[in-house]
């Protein structure tokens, strides 16, 4: 397959054909948010996509506790879906399930709270079919109050233009069979999405992979409500570097008193270097740059105090959220192709 660049994206002359695609929806999210308006208007860009879709195989990962009333308006949105139900749904389990049912070449994940651009999974097929076996998308905040500020401290604010990059997340992501049929995402790690819980950075580290950042696939993610959204945030780090022990700073989660300012410091630290990173990018060409220092230390400031909530009185944080634990299933998880 011969290839031409153009605007930092490749782009590939013979596009790879619908029936060789899956498209994974997770549907967790938009029960989580307690919203159908947030889901239905995802499945919306999805149908919109100047892509064929209705030609790929499409899967809908709903929990298995979900109401009949939550996949029948689905199924009539999306008529040749298939839904698969999982038993005791977390985000992660979603998506290895989906990794099972895949009969495509490429699967591409999408979220049930990211309203995806008309030309996003064109974009992200044409960088898979360029030789990318892992594309990761563009994925933003939607506008609104602190949405920029949101970006700079999460996953947009890593590079600008595309190119390798070291970051995953789970609501925009593209996979070549040879790489999804060898992988496992971590599921063990409660119902949140939880990027850092992944084993997918360190299985593409250790076959000398990095995964391609496409610019041009764009996606906007709900903006959640700020303060429950920061501090169950905060409250996560803690518990992933409790429950992952392999992950980076994950010692730090084993002294309870300094845990929570050192975990919640260290992301301070590389949110501000992204935004220095992208100054330039930034309103007044890096003249508002002080303002987004002070603003990203304000957010990292909401999470510390669900990180030191999760610490030293996790039993307020579960009793308002419930999320911590893990869903139970019947059986084992099937390994790894």
């Amino acid at each position: 397959m011969r290839l031409s660049i153009e605007g930092g994206d490749s782009i590939v002359r013979a596009p790879i054909p619908p029936e060789r695609v899956t498209l994974a929806i997770e549907g967790w999210n938009a029960q989580d948010l307690d919203s159908r308006d947030v889901f239905e208007r995802s499945l919306g860009s999805i149908l919109d996509q100047s892509y064929h879709v209705h030609d790929c195989q499409i899967l809908v990962l709903l929990d298995a506790a979900a109401s009949e009333e939550a996949a029948a308006w689905v199924r009539q949105r999306l008529p040749t879906a298939e839904i698969l139900r999982i038993e005791g749904a977390t985000y992660y389990r979603a998506k290895n399930r989906a990794m099972q049912a895949a009969t495509g070449d490429v699967l591409v994940f999408a979220d049930s709270d990211v309203r995806y651009t008309p030309d996003w999974l064109e974009h992200m097929l044409r960088c898979v079919g360029a030789g990318h076996d892992v594309v990761v998308g563009n994925t933003q905040y939607e506008n609104g109050p602190l949405s920029r500020t949101l970006n700079l401290c999460d996953w947009a604010g890593t590079r600008i233009g595309s190119g390798p990059t070291d970051w995953i997340y789970g609501n925009n992501l593209a996979m070549a069979r040879t790489f999804f049929k060898k992988i496992r995402f971590r599921s063990d790690m409660g119902t949140s999405g939880g990027g850092a819980a992944n084993v997918v950075r360190d299985e593409l580290s250790k076959s000398g992979m990095r995964p391609w950042f496409c610019e041009s696939a764009q996606g906007w993610h709900h903006l959640a409500p700020f303060w429950p959204k920061r501090l169950r945030i905060g409250a996560y780090r803690i518990m992933t570097r409790r429950w992952a022990p392999g992950l980076e700073w994950s010692w730090l989660a084993r002294v309870p008193l300094l845990s929570p300012f050192l975990v919640t410091g260290a992301t301070a630290i590389r949110a501000w270097g992204r935004a220095w990173r992208l100054r330039t990018s930034l309103p007044g060409k890096g003249l508002t740059l002080p303002l987004y220092l002070g603003s990203i230390a304000v957010i990292k400031s909401v999470e510390l105090l669900g990180a030191l909530l999760i610490v030293f009185a996790p039993s307020t944080l579960e009793s308002r959220y419930g999320w911590f634990d893990v869903p139970a299933i019947s059986g084992a998880e099937a390994p790894p192709a």
